[in-house]
């Protein structure tokens, strides 16, 4: 029998699909200013809306991101017809990229497609209710390869911590104590406790990778601590981007040239809190990184998300 979705449940599991349905709102949008084939994005909207309604005000939370979307398109484009059909044309193909961004190394989530030119164009895409949004969450493979971080031992020490305190507890929690750190996982909505062992073990491995990730990123070389940046902005690919952020009915919308920018002159990073640390370009942050797990516990993978300051 299938357990009854908690509210901090939904809100966990619903947050990736409302962003996922503000993605497509957005690309259908401008698919039909453009009178473009959008038949495949509206069966994708009809899947998110009904992934959505599953859990907790699913109704409510569905009309936040078409309102959304209704704010934003007009001015997207606007923009678009002004700074970028005007030189290349009108667009062939609308395409959500959506959870493709990885393979396809982009931080675009919908890409607008000009044949007759051969160009492309991307647009990042953040809906948030308060601040900024994450700009990337950058993965253990991807901070070990550019900062050289290890966390191997002080990871498979806080799963042992884990597994041992599970033991320790005896009846249930002692047979999962057992199983994989999947099963592990999954058991936390039906066994809370494991979230807050998951807590308690997780944040020495925070706090310790904040410090490596600080000193790391310090020895770096000029060249590799653009290369830093470039992952976290975006700012190597050649294709233009545009940055679009909708904030409560407040909409901002940049290019990436702006990013470019930043990532210039005097780059080191500091320790700004237990979890988080700053990277600062000629005295001014421009990034801050949080060490965290992707559930925001320590029982999911680790990694590191970037917030533009």
């Amino acid at each position: 029998m299938l357990r009854a979705l908690t509210i901090e449940d939904s809100k966990r599991k619903s947050s990736r699909s409302k962003a996922d349905l503000f993605e497509v709102l957005v690309a259908i949008g401008l698919g039909r200013h453009y009178n473009l084939d959008i038949r495949s994005l509206e069966k994708e909207k009809d899947r998110l809306e009904d992934k959505i309604y599953e859990f907790k005000n699913g109704d409510r939370r569905t009309e936040e991101q078409y309102r959304r979307a209704r704010i934003l398109i007009p001015l997207l484009v606007k923009k678009l017809d002004k700074e970028i059909v005007s030189m290349y044309g009108k667009p062939s193909v609308v395409r959500w990229i959506g959870r493709r961004w990885q393979t396809e190394n982009t931080l675009a989530d919908i890409e607008l497609i000009f044949k007759p030119k051969k160009a492309s164009v991307g647009i990042s895409l953040k809906s948030t209710r308060q601040g900024q949004g994450t700009q990337k969450n950058l993965g253990y493979k991807t901070l070990n390869k550019l900062l050289g971080l290890n966390l191997t031992s002080e990871l498979d020490e806080m799963w042992s911590k884990i597994r041992e305190d599970l033991k320790k507890r005896g009846s249930e929690l002692s047979e999962i104590s057992q199983k994989s750190q999947r099963d592990i996982k999954d058991a936390k909505y039906k066994y809370p406790v494991i979230q807050e062992i998951g807590k308690r073990y997780g944040l020495p491995v925070q706090k310790l990778a904040v410090e490596r990730s600080v000193k790391l990123f310090n020895k770096l070389s000029e060249k590799n601590r653009l290369k830093f940046l470039e992952e976290i902005f975006g700012i190597g690919s050649t294709n233009p981007l545009l940055n679009v952020l909708v904030t409560g009915e407040t909409v901002k919308l940049h290019w990436d040239e702006i990013s470019r920018d930043l990532a210039k002159g005097n780059i080191f990073a500091e320790k700004l809190g237990d979890k988080s640390y700053h990277i600062i370009v000629d005295g001014k942050p421009i990034v801050r990184l949080q060490a965290s797990f992707t559930n925001g516990i320590g029982l999911s993978a680790f990694c590191e998300r970037a917030f533009i300051i």
